[in-house]
């Protein structure tokens, strides 16, 4: 089914791959996200992080699956908003746009809040406002330059992020065997008896989930993908979620049986705490 069943004319460069939508995917929730909020996370839930990461992912597949059904019934750009406006109401489709618009305006601050409070903990000359103004600045450059531009520096940033999350695991794992820690990788960071609280966990959720936000954005790219938007859409969100979450529960874990016995002087700043150590002792 193409755009011109739904009255559209085709006038955007379909210029993106399957492969260009996962980075899209991956960029948006960001392979280092815990990092901002591990702290607060870990503080929540008892230290079973990555328990929290993995129940994050898990309620976050239903609304992958769904948009996988939307974007098959309407290959076209809107996101949520077509899926409501054509699926149900108009009217429902006016109130999902502005909320699905209120979603894209939060998240690219509230990423920028994150970098900004890690960023000043390492070069505390520059002020915190300083830093979310060289990201505004920088976003909004490479925006205005177009989405195929858009893509090549997504895929920049994405090996960037790899990069520092190659070095923390590589270190991480190194000091852990080394005796930092658990030790080893145990099973205490999915599951305390002694401290495990659902309440708790579940609260912890509400935070952990916000690393997951994003992958429903590909689904505004339907109208610049190459082949069957129908099929692309689906897969990548649910391909970006799964590597995602993967990435998101290895890299918590981790950090979690290496941080036993800690004690961070900020919630904010815990993971680059256990960093530090890990690089010390590696």
């Amino acid at each position: 089914m193409s755009i011109e069943n739904f009255g559209y004319k085709q006038q955007l460069k379909r210029g993106l791959s399957l492969t260009d939508l996962v980075i899209y995917g991956m960029i948006f929730m960001i392979p280092i996200a815990p990092f901002g909020v591990y702290g607060w996370v870990h503080a929540d839930a008892q230290g079973m992080v990555p328990l929290a990461y993995f129940i994050g992912m898990v309620a976050m597949l239903f609304t992958a699956l769904s948009y996988a059904q939307m974007s098959k019934a309407f290959p076209i750009a809107g996101s949520v908003y077509s899926y409501a406006q054509r699926g149900v109401h108009e009217h429902l489709g006016f109130i999902a746009g502005w909320v699905l618009l209120l979603d894209y305006l939060l998240i690219p601050p509230l990423l920028y809040i994150f970098s900004a409070l890690a960023l000043h903990h390492f070069f505390p000359a520059i002020p915190k406002l300083g830093w979310m103004l060289i990201f505004l600045v920088s976003a909004t450059l490479v925006n205005l330059r177009g989405v195929t531009f858009t893509a090549r520096v997504n895929k920049m940033f994405l090996i960037g992020e790899l990069i520092v999350l190659a070095l923390f695991l590589g270190l991480g794992f190194q000091a852990l065997y080394g005796g930092m820690g658990n030790g080893e990788l145990t099973l205490q960071p999915f599951y305390d008896p002694a401290n495990f609280d659902l309440n708790l966990v579940m609260t912890a959720v509400s935070v952990a989930v916000l690393s997951f936000l994003g992958f429903d954005a590909i689904s505004t790219l339907a109208e610049e993908v190459k082949g069957d938007p129908s099929r692309q859409v689906g897969r990548a969100a649910l391909i970006s979620l799964f590597l995602m979450g993967g990435i998101f529960i290895l890299q918590t874990w981790l950090a979690t049986d290496l941080a036993t016995g800690m004690s961070f002087d900020s919630l904010d700043t815990a993971f680059y705490e256990i960093a530090a150590v890990a690089r010390q002792s590696g």
